[in-house]
């Protein structure tokens, strides 16, 4: 306390961005798609350094992992 007032710790939302469940789920989503993106870059490098004979699975997978990722990220920060 200070003096007679007490000081409490308030945590108000803004009124145009409400704090909602579905806004939660948004960023779990753009969370989801990062997690993806990663996913999609490791498999790239991992099948470039592969051994032998290569086809074009090999330069193929793992960038189009990479765009779905970046593109569930992106929406899912996008539609916060």
């Amino acid at each position: 306390m200070v003096g007679d007032m007490r000081l409490a710790a308030t945590w108000t939302p803004n009124p145009d961005h409400p704090a909602t469940w579905i806004g939660f789920f948004w960023a779990l989503l753009g969370v989801a798609g990062c997690l993806i993106a990663i996913t999609g870059a490791a498999v790239t490098v991992a099948l470039w350094r592969v051994n032998g004979r290569k086809t074009w699975g090999n330069y193929v997978l793992g960038p189009v992992i990479l765009v779905i990722g970046l593109a569930i990220a992106a929406l899912g920060f996008w539609a916060q």
